[in-house]
C-alpha cells in the first residue's frame, strides 16, 4: 500500500497538550477504512511530519485539511530501511 509523508504546521499541535487531544483517540488516526495516519512528529521548529498508509494521497490530504494542517509538502515514500528490513513502495 502506498506510504507519503507531510510536512507542515497545525496550530498549537507543537504543544504536548493539544497533540494529545487530537490524536489520542484511534478514531482519530483513520482517515477512512483503507487510510491510516501511522505517525506524527512534532519537531523542535514548531513544523510537524505525519507519515500515511492508504490508497490514494487524496485520502491523507483531506484528513490534514480536516485536522487544520497547513501543509508545505507532501511526497510518497519511495523506500524504508527499518531495523533491517527493506520496504518498496514502488511495488503493489
Amino acid at each position: 500500500m502506498p506510504r507519503w509523508l507531510a510536512i507542515g504546521k497545525a496550530p498549537g499541535w507543537d504543544e504536548v497538550n493539544k497533540l494529545t487531544s487530537e490524536m489520542k483517540a484511534t478514531k482519530n488516526w483513520r482517515a477512512d477504512a483503507r487510510t491510516s495516519v501511522t505517525t506524527v512528529l512534532a519537531l523542535g521548529d514548531g513544523r510537524l511530519v505525519a507519515e500515511c498508509h492508504g490508497a490514494e494521497q487524496k485520502d491523507f490530504e483531506a484528513w490534514l485539511k480536516m485536522k487544520g494542517w497547513t501543509v508545505e509538502s507532501i511526497v510518497p515514500i519511495k523506500y524504508i530501511a527499518n531495523l533491517g528490513s527493506i520496504w518498496d513502495g514502488q511495488k503493489p
